[in-house]
């Protein structure tokens, strides 16, 4: 009986592989990824690093960005950070893209008014 058992067992693997072998000859090969059709306006990836360096850097900054975002156009508080007016200067696209979208670049903090 143990027999029988392991060799309907055995049997119906055998079946199931085969059937998804048939379905996997039949399917449509999969598609490649491109970038054709992204748009040509995203930033380059050096920008967002350079973001993240100046996060690391800057973490209390970072901090009140998340809280409001609106910062990064507040003339005292740049007067009082330097550091983040100079970044900002230097990288006028990613200033746009930080101001216009903020979210992209800084995780929301839980208790922050909407804007």
């Amino acid at each position: 009986m143990r027999l029988r058992i392991a060799t309907v067992a055995a049997i119906a693997v055998t079946m199931l592989a085969t059937a998804g072998g048939v379905r996997a000859e039949n399917a449509a090969p999969p598609q490649a990824a491109t970038s054709a059709g992204a748009p040509s306006s995203d930033l380059p990836l050096a920008d967002y690093q350079a973001f993240d360096k100046f996060a690391a850097a800057h973490p209390e900054i970072v901090s009140d960005l998340s809280h409001n975002p609106q910062l990064m156009k507040d003339s005292e508080y740049l007067a009082k950070h330097p550091e983040l007016r100079n970044f900002l200067s230097s990288h006028s696209e990613l200033r746009s893209a930080l101001i216009n979208d903020p979210g992209d670049f800084i995780e929301p903090h839980g208790d922050r008014s909407p804007l």
